[in-house]
């Protein structure tokens, strides 16, 4: 597994300069030259007439990154163990190769069929909520000002292009919802493999298509989480290429690929944030890393501005998506006991669904690359910030715990538990979800939904409201289940659509 590693390009390897007679005395005493911490060995060089060493001696020169020819097995007898090892690490990526493809497509099958069996189950308030606000919105609505929604403009670009489309049944957005995890998970995957191999790779990419895909984290609902991290992954894609390159364009790209998954959902910073602390620590030994902070940084922003330039009324939108969560939702104001049982609340859902991937993450972590860890720890910073500890939350911290996780698989020397690892891994999630499939319809959302009750009857209600109200008559949710306006297709009577912001704003009651 350790020959599957890979380093960035940026990371200037060794160079040596090789005289013949010291390789010769290295074959003759069958000396290894001290090349396994280097992870390549030295290519062997062809001697030369001693009077064209001089003239040419640039061309003895040899980065420790070039293949190994290693010695005959029926001239030397080390040689021969060496060559073995050459010919199984060339058989492994040979059957690495032939299968990725495999591999791949198995994961972004699975991220969709894992959560197909939840694509029939009541749409969250979330979901009927941000459909609402883009329908109203297409109608001619003005955004944050005639209706208050603490979300940026891509995530309700997002649904009225759906809309658009006339995806509007609950299946359908569900599906959508699952499409943009599968293509989630083969840029994560992507991601591990660049930093960490070919393994890493294919792990990361079973782990978060299985185990990150759980019902009880709601990953099935087409949740911000879910949309921002799409963009976030790519992202940090964008800045591998970076690193891998050294072309500062593309740290650019990835601040504006970044800025676009803030505008999905405000936590949708990990990536950006994970990028920019790699270039902080590594500033000393990379000379472009401020300039490439600063366009990381620019970049970032320019959706931001943009959003805030596009909205109707600025100040309203800043009071909305940025000021909203600082005053009056956030994990810096109210109770922090009340903070606490939120999350002790959300907690064994938590772990029940993502705690096989934090185990196999912690084992892994001391072998996964910096940036990797760096964005396990943004990640965590997203969601606490969050404050309310939403089951939903923790949609963003799968991606990062699965390619460390995947980090952890390729530490396993041995391929067989490495592929039962990752077959066992897979079983656990399947039995997980079926476990929730197999229920009816009312225990799974008890399962899943356990303070939200009212979804059970909400198809129902949605129905006697078609019945008995007017098409354009409004009406006014007093319990502020946004997603029963969406299911009626009815406006909403007042100006917050969701209970929380009624409830954590001043005088929304009175205003609306």
């Amino acid at each position: 597994m350790a020959m599957e590693d890979e380093a960035f390009e940026i990371e200037l390897w060794q160079i040596e300069r090789m005289r013949v007679e010291r390789m010769r005395e290295s074959a003759r005493l069958r000396i290894q030259e001290n090349q396994d911490g280097e992870r390549r060995e030295i290519e062997q060089i062809t001697t030369r007439p001693s009077k064209q060493q001089r003239g040419h001696e640039e061309d003895e020169q040899r980065s420790l990154r070039r293949p190994v020819e290693t010695e005959r097995p029926d001239s030397r007898g080390r040689g021969g163990a060496e060559t073995d090892q050459h010919e199984r690490e060339s058989a492994r990526r040979q059957l690495g190769a032939r299968w990725a493809p495999i591999s791949l497509a198995f994961a972004a099958a699975a991220a969709v069929l894992l959560r197909a069996p939840f694509f029939g189950l009541p749409l969250t308030s979330d979901e009927g909520g941000y459909a609402e606000v883009a329908r109203l919105w297409q109608h001619g609505h003005s955004l944050y000002s005639d209706l208050f929604v603490d979300r940026p403009q891509g995530l309700l670009l997002f649904y009225r292009g759906l809309l658009a489309l006339d995806i509007t049944s609950t299946v359908a957005l569900r599906a959508a919802a699952a499409g943009v995890a599968a293509a989630t998970v083969l840029v994560v995957a992507a991601i591990a493999a660049r930093v960490g191999g070919r393994i890493n790779g294919y792990a990361t990419a079973v782990l978060l298509a299985t185990l990150g895909a759980s019902p009880l984290i709601e990953s099935f609902t087409l949740s911000g989480e879910l949309l921002a991290a799409l963009p976030a992954a790519l992202s940090l894609l964008a800045f591998t290429v970076f690193l891998r390159v050294g072309k500062l364009r593309w740290a650019a790209f990835a601040g504006l690929l970044c800025g676009t998954a803030l505008m999905m959902k405000q936590s949708g910073f990990d990536t950006g944030l994970a990028a920019a602390a790699w270039l902080v620590l590594a500033r000393r030994r990379q000379p472009r890393a401020g300039k490439a902070l600063g366009l990381l940084v620019g970049g970032a922003a320019i959706p931001v501005v943009a959003g805030l330039l596009a909205a109707p009324s600025a100040s309203a939108w800043f009071d909305a998506v940025i000021a909203y969560r600082g005053r009056g939702d956030s994990l810096v104001t109210g109770s922090l006991l009340h903070r606490l049982h939120l999350f002790l609340g959300t907690l064994p859902a938590a772990a029940a669904a993502l705690g096989l991937l934090a185990v196999l993450a912690a084992y892994g972590w001391g072998r996964a690359h910096l940036l990797l860890r760096l964005w396990v720890i943004a990640a965590v910073v997203g969601v606490v910030g969050g404050g309310n500890f939403h089951p939903h939350y923790y949609v963003q911290l799968a991606p990062p715990l699965a390619a460390v996780g995947g980090a952890g698989i390729a530490r396993l020397e041995s391929g067989r538990v490495a592929v039962s690892a990752l077959v066992g891994s897979t079983l656990i999630a399947v039995a997980a979800a079926a476990s929730v499939a197999l229920a009816s319809t009312s225990e799974q959302v008890h399962l899943i939904w356990r303070d939200d009750p009212h979804l059970r009857w909400d198809r129902g209600v949605a129905a006697s409201i078609r019945a008995r109200v007017p098409h354009e008559r409004p009406i006014a949710v007093l319990w502020g289940d946004a997603a029963l306006y969406f299911l009626a297709d009815r406006p909403p009577a007042v100006r917050y659509l969701w209970y929380r912001n009624a409830e954590a704003l001043p005088g929304a009651t009175q205003s609306s």
